[in-house]
């Protein structure tokens, strides 16, 4: 049975359990609306030239710990759906974060985190 690329498109949007896809608007780090409908899809600021709209686990906010190798460490791949503001021992760092990571900001067991505060998107 052939399917087309489009209809594979579509099928992935709509896989149970993930409901609407994200759309990152704005650009969490220069704070401009993104102007390419598709590049803001997938998380892509094009005025930064960056994905600013992707979790910042392990690209912005990474585990000082080099012992123990955790999620922190690699860069995520998923779109952030929470905006943060966190505080780590070199500062303060605005990110978003997938859902994942943002329920173990949420939860508080990160000790390495010294300060984190939820921002609106």
């Amino acid at each position: 049975m052939a399917v087309s690329t489009s209809a594979l498109g579509r099928l992935r949007l709509r896989r149970p359990g993930q409901g609407a896809p994200t759309l990152c608007r704005t650009c969490p780090d220069c704070g401009r609306a993104i102007r390419d409908r598709e590049a803001a899809r997938l998380g892509f600021c094009d005025r930064c030239r960056e994905f600013t709209g992707m979790c910042g686990a392990g690209r912005k906010i990474i585990c000082p710990d080099v012992l123990t190798m955790t999620s922190w460490h690699t860069p995520c791949t998923r779109l952030g759906a929470a905006a943060w503001e966190i505080t780590l021992g070199t500062g303060q760092t605005r990110t978003v974060l997938c859902e994942t990571h943002d329920a173990q900001v949420r939860s508080g067991r990160l000790p390495w985190v010294k300060l984190a505060v939820p921002q609106r998107r």
